[in-house]
């Protein structure tokens, strides 16, 4: 899109040409801008979503909220805040003026997107806040506590080599070779300098004790904290079979295993995955689009069938046998073979396949055995209050979290859920540290904001993207809109105890992003309405 810096006007349209909560792509001189109207007012935004440049137009508005149809990134259109991960930044805005009967827009930026106002750090305040852990929860902290007003110090303690970078591409562009590494990183060194964020790389945290408010590293070093946030994501399982510690058995949970996975990849060799997870699958696509011949082990009969079902699963699985990549369902691994590096996965059937390199696509368990005094849930996870709080000063979120929904507590590994928990969870740090002020001076009190967010994640699975919200972890039925063979659209509602908890979708992105604000408003859609095949975008615009 070409943007000018003489700041051109033209008229877009007539006044009354849209109604409110609608919007549309217009021309001012040769640039694009996304037009929108709301409670009578017109705004005019750059078009496009500042994480992935989606086409704005074709995402949802509704109410200040304007919804991207990839990845759900959220923009308050009267101003272009961002209020929602995966978008760091918010959307530019222009002028606009009513002149009589017709609507004007004044090019004000030549620029596509802007930070949200944060504050600079302040040397005379003698707070500390630390965050452990650079992904996704991590990086939208640290802007949460400057968004927030938290004037103080900030350190980022992280066992990565890296600021914060973008890890969904890890399996996806950046695995293929498609996205430089100038592309990875969510912000440039200047940013964390002028906001005053100390990175700390190769930091690795022996214990934190919410009791001293003490964090010893694996340095010796002990750093006190007056608050803190625990967001250092999972760690690979392992599997315990013979042969896994040899060479070339490999992981996908960082940028330096995607670039190891990709320079054996380039070699379009014989690989085998272990795993038929979302991430497994989608590195099996990257890879053999590589070159190399892939074969995927799952001890599921059919791929996401305890996620999205048999029947979404096995189209699933021919969008990626199409393309060649190979599977052996309902096998478990017996052991690997090999001299020093790996050269054979043997299968319990006793079935040998070639591999020159494996990778262990079996899931993470939380992070978090450095927690002192600190109850951890069964799966090593840790349980927040509605505000992402575990203890007195001491905050959690991302992968690791137990956090309240109206279905109990969940945990959810997506990085749309860990950074605006992240997010969530800084400014309530920077609002307990002013509520600490203020109450020295006046006694008011700071209100904390609760995450409520229903989730949401995506999966890109052989150019096809799978949008899926809710909370879905078991299902009683699943009603279908659409036909899933036929590759066009689909929507997928899930059904536990008469209730639609999740749903999954293809190419319907609209009715997600109407679904979803639908069920953050405490409106989910009802069996019967999904069975008559309710409009979810009019459903959404009856509760404006």
């Amino acid at each position: 899109m070409s943007m000018n810096t003489d700041y051109t006007e033209a008229a877009v349209c007539r006044v009354d040409d849209m109604a409110d909560g609608q919007m549309k792509d217009v021309r001012v001189g040769d640039t694009d801008v996304l037009l929108a109207r709301v409670d009578g007012q017109y705004y005019a935004l750059y078009p496009k979503c500042a994480h992935y440049q989606a086409p704005l137009q074709k995402g949802l508005l509704n109410g200040h909220r304007l919804v991207c149809p990839w990845h759900n990134a959220c923009f308050d259109v009267r101003n272009g805040h961002r209020l929602e991960a995966p978008a760091m930044n918010g959307l530019s805005t222009h002028e606009v003026r009513i002149e009589g009967d017709q609507v004007f827009v004044r090019l004000t930026t030549d620029k596509q997107s802007m930070t949200n106002p944060m504050v600079a750090p302040d040397e005379a305040n003698l707070e500390t806040c630390v965050i452990i852990g650079s992904g996704g929860a991590g990086a939208f902290a640290v802007e949460g506590l400057r968004e927030g007003g938290f004037t103080g110090r900030i350190i980022m303690l992280t066992l990565s080599q890296e600021a914060p970078y973008d890890r969904p591409n890890c399996s996806k562009n950046y695995l293929q070779g498609k996205a430089p590494d100038e592309w990875m990183p969510l912000r440039d060194e200047a940013f964390y300098e002028n906001y005053g964020i100390e990175i700390r790389t190769n930091q690795r945290v022996i214990s934190l004790d919410p009791s001293t408010k003490r964090i010893e590293l694996e340095s010796g070093e002990i750093l006190a904290y007056d608050q803190a946030l625990i967001c250092p994501g999972g760690k690979p399982n392992v599997l315990p079979i013979p042969g896994v510690e040899l060479g070339n058995v490999l992981s996908l949970r960082t940028l330096h295993d995607s670039q190891k996975l990709r320079k054996l990849g380039q070699k379009g060799k014989q690989v085998v995955i272990v795993g038929s997870s979302f991430i497994g699958l989608e590195a099996a696509m990257s890879l053999r689009k590589l070159g190399c011949d892939v074969t995927v082990v799952g001890q599921e009969s059919v791929p996401f069938e305890k996620v999205l079902g048999a029947r979404i699963g096995r189209v699933m699985q021919s969008w990626h046998e199409k393309e060649g990549i190979k599977f052996q369902l309902s096998r478990k691994l017996e052991r690997l073979d090999g001299a020093g590096v790996v050269s054979a996965v043997v299968l319990d059937n006793g079935e040998s396949l070639p591999a020159d390199f494996v990778l262990l696509g079996i899931g993470v368990k939380p992070q978090t055995d450095f927690l002192k005094g600190v109850t951890l849930e069964k799966d090593g996870g840790v349980k927040t209050d509605e505000y992402l709080q575990v203890a007195d000063g001491l905050f959690a979120a991302g992968d690791i979290v137990h956090y309240p929904t109206p279905d109990g507590q969940q945990r959810t590994e997506h990085w749309k859920i860990a950074g605006q928990q992240g997010y969530v969870a800084g400014l309530n740090m920077a609002r307990l540290g002013l509520a600490r002020s203020l109450l020295a001076t006046s006694g008011d009190v700071v209100e904390l904001e609760p995450y409520r967010s229903v989730p949401f994640f995506w999966s890109n699975q052989q150019s096809k993207r799978i949008n899926y919200i809710g909370y879905g972890d078991t299902f009683d039925e699943i009603i279908y809109e659409g036909n899933p063979e036929t590759d066009e659209f689909f929507l997928a509602y899930y059904i536990k105890n008469g209730k639609v908890k999740a749903v999954a979708a293809l190419k319907c992105d609209k009715d997600i992003i109407a679904i979803r604000e639908l069920m953050q408003a405490g409106h989910a859609p009802s069996v019967d309405a999904v069975r008559s095949g309710s409009n979810w975008d009019e459903e959404l615009k009856k509760l404006a």
